[in-house]
Formats: C-alpha cells, sequence, structure tokens
C-alpha cells in the first residue's frame, strides 16, 4: 500500500505548526490512509530556528547579547520541540533542498497546512507547491499565503499560476487566499478550517504534558512579535484581576525585553505544554492563528488582540472567528475598565457551526486524499 505524503512545517519550532501536522497526520489516518510526514527542511528554516542569530551584523550581535541569559532556557525548548517531532511524527528520511525530492512511494502528496505558500519568509521553498512530483496526485489542504499576495510579492507569479494549476485539488485556509487563487489561476479553491480543528479536545488530551504544574489562576498571553502596546494591554488585565501571565516564545522575549511587564516565561516550551498551559488559563489572549483556535477547542475565555495587520490582507484569524462565530473576541488592545474580561463565553453555537465545517472538510479529505 503506497503512503500519503504530507509536507509542511512540521520541522517549525512552533506550536501552532507542529500541531497542524499532527492533527494532518491523525486525521488521515483516522480516515485509513497511511500518513507519513516528508521529513524537509530547508536551510532557511534550520537558521530561523537555531538559539542564536547569525552573527553577521551589529544589531544581530546587540540581539545574541540580550539572548545570552536565555540561551540554555533556549536550546532545551527545542530539545523539547526535537522530543516531540520524533515521539509523535512518522517520518521520511531526511531532506535539506527540493532537488533531493521525489515521489516513489506516495499515491498522494499533501501540501499543507500552515503558511507554506507565504513566499516572503525565511523557511518559504518552492518546495512546498510540489513541482517535483511526477507521478502522485498532488491536493493542497488548507495552505496559507500569510497574507502574502503572490502577485504583488513574486516577481515572477507564473511559475506559481503553473505550480497551482498542476494541483489535482486545491483548498485554502482563508478568504483571501480563495480570491488570490482565483485572480492568478482563474481556479476555485475550497475554504477548508486548519487541521487541527478536526480533531477534539480528547484527541488532544492524548499529546498534553501532565507535568505542567501551573493550575488556573493566571493569564497565558501568546504574542509571537510582542507588541509593546499589547503587552501593557495585558498588564492592565492582569493587575485588574490580580493574576499572573505566562507568557511564551523565548527568544522573542529576550530580544524585546519583555521582563519588564512582569510576564513570567513558560517553564519550558513544547506543543504539549502548550496544549497544557491554554486548557488550564484563566484567560487566553493572543493575535495568533492557533492560539485561537486551541482556545476554542479548550472552551477557553479567550480574547484576539486586533493588531495591525489584521487591518489589512491579514485575514487568517478574522476567516476563521467568522467560521465558527466568535468574531465578537476579537477587540482593539485598548483597555477598558468597565469590561469584564473574564465574563464566560457562549460556546452554545460553536459545536454546530465546527460540525459542518468538520464535515464538509472530511468530504475534501475522503475524495481527494483517501481515495
Amino acid at each position: 500500500m503506497k503512503k500519503i505524503g504530507i509536507l509542511t512545517f512540521h520541522n517549525s519550532y512552533n506550536c501552532g505548526s507542529m500541531l497542524e501536522s499532527y492533527a494532518m497526520q491523525t486525521i488521515i489516518e483516522k480516515r485509513k490512509g497511511k500518513a507519513e510526514i516528508i521529513n524537509f527542511s530547508n536551510e532557511g528554516q534550520q537558521k530561523l530556528y537555531n538559539a542564536t542569530f547569525p552573527n553577521d551584523s551589529v544589531k544581530n550581535i546587540i540581539k545574541n547579547t540580550l539572548i545570552l541569559p536565555y540561551l540554555n532556557r533556549i536550546k532545551n525548548n527545542n530539545s523539547k520541540y526535537e522530543e516531540f517531532k520524533n515521539n509523535n511524527f512518522k517520518l521520511s528520511k531526511r531532506y535539506t533542498d527540493i532537488e533531493q525530492l521525489d515521489d516513489v512511494n506516495y499515491k498522494t502528496l499533501v501540501a499543507g497546512s500552515d503558511q507554506i505558500w507565504n513566499i516572503t519568509i525565511e523557511d518559504g521553498d518552492d518546495a512546498y507547491f510540489l513541482p517535483w512530483a511526477k507521478k502522485a496526485k498532488k491536493v493542497a489542504y488548507a495552505p496559507s499565503f500569510g497574507s502574502k499576495n503572490i502577485q504583488k510579492y513574486s516577481k515572477n507569479p507564473d511559475k506559481y499560476k503553473k505550480y497551482l494549476n498542476d494541483f489535482d485539488a486545491l483548498s485554502v485556509r482563508e478568504k483571501n487566499g480563495k480570491k488570490w487563487i482565483k485572480d492568478l489561476c482563474g481556479r476555485e479553491a475550497e475554504l477548508l478550517v486548519d487541521p487541527t480543528l478536526l480533531l477534539n479536545a480528547k484527541d488532544y488530551a492524548k499529546i498534553e504534558d501532565n507535568t505542567i504544574k501551573e493550575m488556573t489562576d493566571y493569564i497565558f498571553f501568546y504574542c509571537p512579535s510582542f507588541d509593546a502596546d499589547i503587552c501593557k494591554f495585558v498588564k492592565k488585565i492582569a493587575k485588574k484581576y490580580n493574576l499572573k501571565v505566562i507568557t511564551w516564545s523565548t527568544k522573542s522575549y529576550a530580544v524585546k525585553g519583555i521582563a519588564r511587564f512582569g510576564f513570567k516565561l513558560a517553564s519550558y516550551e513544547s506543543p504539549s505544554a502548550y496544549l497544557t498551559l491554554i486548557k488550564n488559563a484563566k484567560l487566553v489572549i493572543t493575535t495568533s492563528f492557533h492560539g485561537t483556535i486551541f482556545s476554542t477547542i479548550y472552551k477557553k475565555n479567550f480574547i484576539v488582540a486586533k493588531n495591525g495587520g489584521m487591518y489589512g490582507d491579514d485575514d487568517r484569524v478574522k476567516t476563521l472567528l467568522e467560521q465558527i462565530g466568535m468574531m465578537d473576541r476579537l477587540i482593539p488592545y485598548e483597555f477598558d475598565d468597565k469590561i469584564n474580561y473574564l465574563e464566560d463565553i457562549d460556546y452554545s453555537d460553536y459545536d454546530k457551526k465546527l460540525t459542518k465545517l468538520q464535515q464538509k472538510a472530511i468530504k475534501y479529505i475522503d475524495e481527494n486524499i483517501i481515495k
């Protein structure tokens, strides 16, 4: 029986990336497919998730100086990501260059999910558009352009038009992505939910970290960019309710000097710890797509701080919240003492909306990936 190969950002030391990889692998297996994650990681990705920055500029030397007190913590976090990957993924042999890839062992190749079609990022690669595949069926499952329109950001959009038109089935994660494919290729791509939403809290319980000591009296704050104004907003909410703030992204925390806000870093970072910290939080505040998803899966009180990108082409979180009927959770980061930020969220319609989205996604998977 030939395998179904998944090509995505599984090797990123990023919880959303690893968890969507896990979910894609798991849902294919639940539908009786034989899944394998293609263990591809280019040089850009390896540099991006290195513990330090290259010492090739004054700016990076300063960053590395700021990182130094946290260096052992960052290395430990990276080892935790590796541990999660090795324990939970069914991996092919390792590849580092598009020229090494082939589809000999696969009946179907799945591109996605995550921002694999964002051509502006350091770990972007044409490999994720599957031009190297010669015989296997090519299916896109909810990849994202990461708010970057190929026609605007590529010097050669016709190359990507050819790549996309060579897919047997196309789907995307966001409304803008659907529009951009139509504009570029003239094809209709299906709008599907991220694979993490195809599993439920019981599925994720299998990979949660039960050694985490934190219980309920904290805010889990996940904003990878650590916008200073959003940090001030979170600090005011924490003060109002006398809650501590546990946060994430050690490297960025160090470079941005986030310790000045009094936020506490998680003891260590891994997808398993991430799930547990969201599950047990009193409140989740995030700007993250997957931070939003897991807040809803665990039916948490959560706030999505509407940052600058969400006013432009970045409709990743907006598309998600519209789909699940929770646009009221997207708010500007302007503190208002009259608002009860801990008010329970009404999840009564969530399951109904999610079930319909899941049914649409499973139909697509069964017809295009498993069949």
